[in-house]
């Protein structure tokens, strides 16, 4: 297959220009901010992998209770979360 620069096709846009990128902030209450801080320092003081999942998987719930309907939030995402925020 000969392929010349002249028959290839663009790449389509990545978004659509007319919809919003915004999307409603997320709206925790400060003791769960504070919840979310306490455990987020003890995932980091923790050497255990086990204990470091049950404090994750602990937090993943916490923060389920304060999303909208329907969201998702996986195990690997509030351990990405906890990475990032260190």
């Amino acid at each position: 297959m000969n392929h010349t620069p002249g028959f290839v096709k663009p790449a389509p846009a990545t978004y659509l220009p007319r919809m919003p990128t915004t999307r409603k902030q997320l709206e925790i209450p400060p003791e769960v901010a504070r919840q979310f801080a306490a455990k987020m320092q003890a995932f980091h003081a923790e050497h255990s992998p086990l204990k470091r999942d049950e404090i994750a998987a602990d937090t993943r719930h916490l923060l389920l209770q304060h999303m909208p309907k329907g969201a998702k939030v996986r195990l690997a995402d509030v351990l990405e979360l906890f990475e990032l925020m260190r």
